[in-house]
């Protein structure tokens, strides 16, 4: 049993360390500049078959933002996207008080809702790169 819990706690440490060590690259940004929108591309995963890719996106803003949770600077989030019904949801949100996912965690999200792609957002063009360049 206690070869199991130490055998997990490695296994979330190395994700997590996968985490802090990405190579974020920037995808695109608000019109107004209020934040830019990075993506790691060595995490984009597609499936092709059902018409499913996913990665990990980092939102940074120039400003502190506030939610009734606290205020923060960045969020990283795994983003899902379905291609074939040009809809998009967001499965986990990490919020930190820092520039680019560092600094304090201020709070977590997790299991969002699929939502649209309107043509022109943002969504849509960050499935565009997941659903086009992904690897199985």
């Amino acid at each position: 049993m206690c070869i199991r819990r130490i055998a997990l706690v490695l296994l979330v440490l190395s994700y997590s360390v996968d985490l802090a060590q990405a190579e974020w690259k920037a995808a695109t940004s608000a019109s107004s500049g209020d934040f830019t929108l990075y993506v790691d591309p060595a995490t984009i995963r597609t499936d092709q078959k059902n018409g499913l890719a996913k990665m990990w996106v980092l939102s940074d803003f120039k400003t502190v933002q506030k939610s009734s949770e606290g205020a923060y600077l960045s969020v990283r989030g795994l983003w899902h996207f379905d291609c074939k019904e040009e809809r998009f949801r967001i499965s986990t949100a990490s919020y930190f008080d820092g520039h680019m996912a560092n600094g304090n965690l201020v709070f977590n999200q997790t299991d969002g809702s699929w939502l649209p792609m309107p043509p022109g957002s943002i969504s849509e063009t960050l499935s565009a790169l997941a659903c086009e360049s992904g690897t199985p």
